[in-house]
């Protein structure tokens, strides 16, 4: 079994089918980054600034060990500009270091403006474990361990990674090779319930921990998506990255993202860049666009080094690059609105729901489900959708049925989700600029049960990114609703083209001749953002 590395320092869209038009693209960063040592754990914070890793090495490797011989791991910053270039890295002066302390492994957390790392005691029988930090009136606090059961006496607890649950809980996933585990290190997940307090300490269990080494987890709240490393079986050698669809302990079994990202050797800490808008655009076709970018740390051949070739990890920036199909049946890809700054920009915004979601066979018009919660749920059925299509005898027909469902749920589904997140971003920033905003909302759902029953469905759903307004970032938002200063105006339109009729049995089904697996009813199961009012303020 290949060793995992403890000191700080040393985790799908190829996969799907869709041939050439996705793909990932990895680049090696610059010299003002990269060092003969290794650098790992590249995180984004303030849209403006990469924290990461580095773990300098001995001017004279000694005799008895194989690669190298690590000193003390720091934590180095530096900048990246709008246009996504790196500036060059320097010693961070924030206060994340320590002498004679290992520091690494940073996480954000943007909601709490919490920065979590891991830290360990030098010297080879050391253990890491995590510590925190709250940004109060533009100043990082001092660094302090987190309380609970995190951190074991005697076992490494490392590679903290932030995610959201539905109910606006911070649940913080992180590796260690405590009691308890399938084997080796494992992931593991707690909610926060205060500021530097967890709950208890969860393993994920199987598909996602297996009796191999399963690291530096990184959970993309945008996707719903669990990226971490492994050095199970069936990679493509030494340690890859995997993905679970899922959240805290319901996941999809792990995909290998492929050899686009992984090679023969060592391929961990995957993470994104928050904002695409400062993903680099250089050497791209007028027919490209970058979908996603971000960081991982790898020593394949190309990594700097010394004296030992593969002994050390550098940091690649990854791209997922989108390559517009020349059919006219495809949708058009939208360009990323971050660079345009206007909430109009993303309108109409179509949030879209599963077959009878939220809360199936019911005649209520309201939910206390919030479109995350259904969404998080949609996401982990694309498979299911995948599978449920008709198959057509022409081949080439089949191919563009499952490129079609692919397309729906990474460029309408998820993608509805990631301009929801940015809307409230607008729509707050209004507010507080003392502006009074009117929202238009349209519901809609597929022809699949009885007129009134459809028309309270789309009233559900409505309700639904209702209550996504008044959780969103801790409810910041519910005041402007109490005070009428956010107001918001709603259409249920049931099925398209149906009149409102009342129905002697609301639960049965009498349109049988629309799959709910069909595409053309998932189009129709959205509601639709469609008018975006500001008046007053500055």
């Amino acid at each position: 079994m290949k060793r995992i590395v403890l000191a700080i320092g040393a985790v799908l869209m190829v996969t799907l089918g869709w041939g050439q038009n996705l793909r990932y693209e990895v680049t090696h960063l610059h010299d003002s980054i990269n060092t003969t040592g290794s650098e790992t754990g590249a995180v984004i914070v303030d849209d403006s600034v990469i924290l990461y890793t580095t773990m300098q090495m001995e001017e004279t490797p000694r005799l008895y060990l194989v690669d190298f011989n690590p000193i003390l791991t720091e934590i180095y910053e530096a900048p990246i500009d709008t246009a996504g270039t790196i500036g060059r890295g320097v010693l961070n002066q924030w206060g994340l270091n320590a002498n004679g302390m290992n520091n690494g492994n940073v996480a954000y957390d943007p909601k709490g403006d919490i920065i979590y790392i891991t830290r360990s005691e030098s010297g080879d029988r050391s253990v890491n474990h995590i510590y925190y930090s709250h940004r109060v009136n533009k100043r990082w606090g001092k660094l302090q361990k987190l309380k609970g059961n995190v951190n074991l006496s005697g076992y490494n607890s490392s590679h903290p990674s932030i995610g959201y649950l539905p109910t606006g809980q911070t649940i913080l996933y992180f590796s260690s090779d405590r009691p308890g585990g399938l084997g080796g290190m494992d992931i593991w997940y707690a909610i926060i319930i205060s500021e530097g307090t967890p709950g208890n300490c969860t393993n994920l269990g199987a598909p996602v921990n297996s009796d191999s080494n399963d690291v530096t987890p990184y959970y993309s709240n945008e996707e719903g998506i669990l990226y971490f490393s492994s050095n199970r079986a069936g990679g493509h050698g030494g340690i890859d990255i995997y993905q679970s669809e899922g959240m805290r302990n319901t996941w999809n079994t792990p995909v290998n993202l492929g050899e686009e990202i992984n090679t023969e050797y060592d391929d961990l800490y995957f993470s994104f860049q928050p904002c695409r808008c400062r993903c680099p655009q250089e050497g791209l076709k007028d027919n490209e666009i970058v979908t996603a970018c971000g960081f991982l740390a790898s020593n394949r051949p190309g990594s700097l080094y010394k004296t030992s070739e593969n002994c050390c990890n550098d940091l690649y920036r990854w791209r997922r690059i989108f390559t517009k199909p020349d059919s006219a049946e495809q949708p058009i890809v939208y360009v990323d609105t971050f660079q345009t700054h206007s909430v109009k920009e993303l309108l109409p915004l179509s949030l879209y729901f599963h077959n009878d979601e939220p809360d199936a066979k019911t005649l209520d018009t309201t939910t206390r489900l919030d479109y995350t919660a259904t969404w998080q749920r949609y996401m982990q059925l694309r498979e299911e959708y995948k599978g449920a299509q008709s198959s057509p005898v022409d081949r080439r027909k089949w191919d563009s049925i499952q490129k079609g469902v692919d397309y729906f749920f990474e460029f309408e589904l998820k993608k509805g989700h990631s301009d929801m997140l940015k809307f409230m971003q607008y729509l707050y920033a209004d507010l507080k600029a003392g502006k009074r905003v009117n929202i238009t909302i349209n519901g809609y759902a597929s022809p699949l049960f009885e007129s009134l029953y459809n028309v309270n469905i789309s009233k559900r759903r409505i309700d639904c990114f209702r209550n996504s307004l008044k959780r969103w970032n801790n409810g910041v938002l519910l005041p402007y609703l109490e005070n009428g200063s956010l107001s918001i105006e709603t259409v249920a339109n049931g099925a398209p083209g149906e009149e409102v009729v009342a129905a002697a049995s609301p639960l049965r089904n009498p349109k049988s001749v629309r799959s709910v697996y069909d595409m053309q009813a998932a189009h129709n199961r959205r509601i639709d953002i469609v008018a975006y009012e500001v008046r007053g303020g500055n």
